[in-house]
């Protein structure tokens, strides 16, 4: 079944280590049936805690559902982390780079909102930690009080490709 990685881009000013301020993150994410192709109508949460029996005896999942159109069963599962993969990908720029990783079975990933999610990120220079960031029509601005300059994400972008 297919691994996907879920990448990030964004435009960082006076930060760097951008990642979602909890390993047990809520992801949220669009996704569609791989058997009829039909989109789900709204987007999707799950976290790295949630355990779902996938049915047929085929193990646990993070996220399991039934296509409203089709009825089939789809699945997603986050990769295992090491101490050499953590779930989660520090993010420091300026080109796409992995987030963290998935297995899905029977659905695809379309879509990924980054703006349902709060995130963390650290002070260029002055390692000054932002927690519990909201990127607000996926952007952030503050102001990094030791280094007296302006702070900012901006353009945040994403897709997902074979991990």
């Amino acid at each position: 079944m297919p691994k996907l990685a879920l990448q990030i881009r964004a435009q960082l000013s006076g930060v760097k280590e951008l990642r979602p301020s909890t390993d047990d993150a809520q992801l949220v994410t669009t996704v569609k049936c791989t058997s009829c192709q039909e989109e789900h109508a709204k987007p999707v949460s799950f976290n790295v805690t949630d355990e779902v029996e996938v049915q047929g005896g085929r193990g646990v999942a993070n996220f399991v559902m039934h296509c409203g159109f089709c009825k089939n069963q789809g699945s997603a599962k986050f990769d295992t982390p090491t101490s050499k993969v953590p779930l989660w990908q520090s993010y420091t720029g300026p080109d796409y780079a992995r987030l963290t990783t998935l297995e899905f079975r029977g659905l695809e990933p379309v879509g990924f909102q980054a703006d349902q999610m709060t995130w963390r990120c650290a002070g260029e220079e002055s390692g000054t930690k932002f927690d519990d960031i909201a990127l607000e029509d996926g952007e952030w601005t503050d102001y990094d009080e030791k280094t007296n300059n302006e702070t900012s994400i901006m353009e945040v972008e994403s897709k997902w490709v074979r991990a």
